[in-house]
C-alpha cells in the first residue's frame, strides 16, 4: 500500500492556513490602490513553499486602481502576495491585519507608500535603500567594463563595503521584525577566514573541507526553526532542499541523522510538522537507491514517535507503512516467499545457489509487465554468464495465465514461481505468500536483486538497468576486498 502525501498535504495545508497569531480584534482590511491598474480582479495569496500559493481572497479593482481584501477572520501570518495582471505580483507581510498602500505598475517597490503596518513600512524602506545602493553599482559595473580603471574599483569597492555596513545596521536596529527574520533566513553563513597557509594539495583540499564544514555547521544560524509564521514564506522549503539535496551524503544513515540535527532546532508546533512532511515525502519513494531507510526512521520516530502532532489516521498509516518497509530495507535479508515452479515443487530461495539471484515479480495482465518481459528475456542471457539467476514470480494465481506468460514471452530459461501450494491432506489450494503487505507491491512488475547471501542490495529497479547495476555493484564488492586486504 502506497501512503498518498498528496492527501496528507491537503490535510496540512488546510491546518496550516488557517493558523493565526493571536490578534485583538478578529477579521482583516487590507486596502491597496496602484496606478497602472483597473477594471481588473487581483488575489492575495500567502506562500507555502517556494512553488505553491494559497489564495486567501480576491478583490475587484475600479477605475481609479483601488482595492479592498476584507474579511471577518484573521488571516494567517506570514508573508503574502499580491497578484496583479501580466504576471507582475508584489510581496508583503501580513502580521497587523489592517493597513493599506499605494504604488505604481512602473515600480511596485520604489513607489511603494505604506500606512498602517510598520513591518510593511520596513520591507520596504529596506527594499528602496537597497534598489539605491544596486543602482549605483551597476552604473559603476557598466562604468567598469568601458573603463577599467583602480578609481572605478575603488568605488565599487567602497559601494559593497556600505552595502555590508547598511545591512548590519538594519539587522541591528530592526531586531525582533519578522522582516527582520525574512532578512536574516536569506542570507548565507560567513565563512571565517582560514588561517593557514596553502602551499601543497593537502592544504587545499583542507581548506575546502573546512569551508564546506563551517557552511554545513552554521547552515541554520540565521533561521528561526521556532517561528511558525516561516511555513508561509517561500525560504524554508528552498532551504531544506538545499540541505538535503547538496549538503548530506545521500545515504539513509546520513540522512537521518541530519533529519535529527535539524529537527532538535524545530521547536513551533506547525514548522515542526512542515518540515517533518517535507522530508519525509522526499524519501517515501526516493530517486536514489537505498535511501528509503530514511523515510522509515522519520515515519518511527517523527511520526509514530509523536502522535500528538498528528491525527490518528495519518499515525495509523506510518505504523502500517513502516511494518512494510521495514523487513524490506537494503541489507535487510528477503523475507520467506512461498513459490512452487512448473511441476509443483517448492522453490526455496535461500538455497539457490549464485552469486546474485534477481526476483521479478510482476502480474501477467501487467501492461508494463508485459513490456518488461521481453527486455528481462535479453537480458538475462547476458547475466547467466555471470552466476546470477532470476526467478519470475507471478500474483496472479491463475496456473493457465502464468504458463501463457512464460511461453509468450519465451521466458522458458529462468526460474518460474507461483504462490499455488496443495494441502497434502486435503489436496485443495492453499496461497501463503502476502505479495502487497509482505513486499510492498502496489504495482507491478517489480525487481529485487540479492547478493549470494540473499540480502538486498537493490529494488525497483528497471529491467534494463539490472546487468549495468550487477557489474558495478561486483566492482564495488572487489575493490572492498582489496581495501580491506591491505
Amino acid at each position: 500500500m502506497k501512503i498518498s502525501f498528496k492527501i496528507l498535504s491537503i490535510s496540512l495545508l488546510t491546518i496550516f492556513s488557517n493558523v493565526s497569531f493571536g490578534q485583538t480584534k478578529e477579521g482583516f482590511s487590507i486596502k491597496g490602490k496602484i496606478k497602472g491598474i483597473k477594471d481588473t480582479t487581483v488575489f492575495l495569496a500567502h506562500y507555502f513553499g517556494y512553488n505553491q500559493q494559497v489564495i486567501k481572497d480576491t478583490a475587484q479593482v475600479d477605475s481609479q486602481g483601488s482595492f479592498h481584501f476584507v474579511g471577518d477572520k484573521n488571516l494567517p501570518e506570514g508573508l503574502y502576495l499580491i497578484s496583479l495582471p501580466k504576471g507582475k505580483y508584489m510581496d508583503v507581510i501580513v502580521g497587523n491585519q489592517d493597513f493599506s498602500f499605494e504604488t505604481d505598475t512602473t515600480n511596485l517597490i520604489t513607489k511603494m507608500k505604506v500606512t498602517g503596518s510598520k513591518e510593511n513600512e520596513t520591507f520596504f524602506k529596506f527594499q528602496q535603500d537597497m534598489a539605491t545602493k544596486f543602482d549605483e553599482l551597476k552604473v559603476l559595473e557598466m562604468e567598469r567594463k568601458m573603463n577599467n580603471s583602480l578609481l572605478v574599483a575603488g568605488k565599487i569597492k567602497r559601494i559593497q563595503a556600505e552595502v555590508a555596513q547598511f545591512q548590519k545596521d538594519w539587522l541591528k536596529n530592526t531586531e525582533g521584525t519578522f522582516v527582520n527574520k525574512l532578512i536574516k533566513a536569506s542570507q548565507e553563513p560567513e565563512i571565517p577566514p582560514f588561517g593557514k597557509p596553502m602551499i601543497t594539495k593537502a592544504d587545499t583540499t583542507a581548506f575546502y573541507q573546512y569551508q564546506f564544514n563551517y557552511y554545513k555547521t552554521h547552515f541554520w544560524d540565521n533561521f528561526d526553526l521556532t517561528d511558525d509564521r516561516f511555513i508561509r514564506t517561500p525560504f524554508l522549503q528552498k532551504k531544506l532542499e538545499r540541505y538535503f539535496n547538496d549538503l548530506t551524503v545521500q545515504t539513509s544513515d546520513s540522512i537521518a541523522k541530519e533529519t535529527d540535527r535539524v529537527l532538535a532546532r524545530a521547536k513551533g508546533r506547525d514548522i515542526r510538522r512542515y518540515m517533518i512532511y517535507k522530508i519525509a515525502s522526499t524519501y517515501e519513494n526516493p530517486k536514489i537507491l537505498g535511501t528509503d531507510g530514511a523515510f522509515v526512521h522519520i515515519a518511527e520516530n517523527y511520526y509514530v514517535g509523536e502522535p500528538t502532532l498528528w491525527d490518528t489516521s495519518t499515525v495509523r498509516k506510518m505504523k502500517e507503512r513502516v511494518t512494510v518497509l521495514k523487513p524490506l530495507l537494503i541489507g535487510k535479508t528477503l523475507p520467506d516467499m512461498f513459490l512452487t515452479d512448473t511441476l509443483g515443487k517448492e522453490i526455496v530461495i535461500p538455497k539457490i545457489d549464485a552469486d546474485y539471484t534477481i526476483l521479478f515479480i510482476y502480474d501477467p495482465d501487467c501492461g508494463h509487465c508485459r513490456e518488461s518481459a521481453p527486455k528481462l528475456a535479453k537480458a538475462y542471457q547476458g547475466l547467466k554468464t555471470k552466476n546470477v539467476k532470476v526467478i519470475a514470480a507471478s500474483i496472479d494465481r491463475t496456473p493457465v495465465k502464468w504458463k501463457k506468460f512464460i511461453q509468450e514471452f519465451k521466458l522458458q530459461d529462468i526460474m518460474h514461481g507461483i504462490d499455488i501450494h496443495k494441502n497434502p491432506q486435503t489436496g485443495k489450494e492453499e496461497y501463503y505468500t502476502d505479495f502487497k503487505n509482505g513486499f510492498d507491491i502496489y504495482a507491478t512488475p517489480v525487481v529485487y536483486v540479492l547478493d549470494k547471501d540473499k540480502k538486498i542490495i537493490a529494488k525497483r529497479l528497471p529491467v534494463e538497468q539490472l546487468e549495468d547495476f550487477i557489474d558495478f555493484h561486483r566492482n564495488q564488492t572487489l575493490r572492498e576486498k582489496v581495501k580491506i586486504g591491505k
